[in-house]
């Protein structure tokens, strides 16, 4: 076991599993005595949609996003009612390559991440987030299966 922690990472995707992975991080941040980082990471909507065919303005469409996101962390905190403060990170770009950026920007001594339902050839093509974090995390990885968590 972990001898000491002062930060914890907690990705979320605002999934069923949120709010039982904030409880779980929060529980392992009191433990320690750590402080609890909540990250979320979205795509560009640009490179997953093609908007450009709806003459939206990206910064319009990405400020929606960002709302959008601001009411979906304050939603799931309030659901979680962990009752201690929680850093609150956005980041854009690839999920697995901007969690493990974050997780060595601000030090963290461990990660409290869900894993995904995914099998056969979704897995075989998409690849499993949390497993890139376990496989290239520089901490410790705390994994709980989003089904256990729903």
């Amino acid at each position: 076991m972990l001898e000491r922690a002062s930060t914890i990472v907690v990705p979320v995707d605002f999934s069923a599993a949120t709010v039982p992975l904030l409880r779980t991080a929060a529980n392992l941040a009191r433990i320690y005595g750590a402080s609890l980082h909540m990250l979320h990471v979205y795509q560009d909507v640009f490179s997953v949609l093609s908007m450009r065919t709806f003459d939206l303005s990206e910064d319009v469409v990405e400020q929606v996003m960002l709302r959008e996101i601001e009411d979906r962390c304050n939603t799931v905190l309030d659901e979680a009612n962990i009752g201690a403060p929680v850093e609150r990170a956005l980041r854009k770009g690839e999920t697995a390559e901007e969690i493990l950026t974050y997780v060595k920007e601000v030090d963290a001594d461990m990660i409290v991440i869900a894993t995904n339902a995914r099998s056969g050839l979704e897995h075989f093509f998409i690849g499993s987030i949390a497993q890139r974090v376990v496989r290239y995390a520089t901490c410790p990885v705390v994994t709980l299966r989003a089904a256990t968590a729903e």
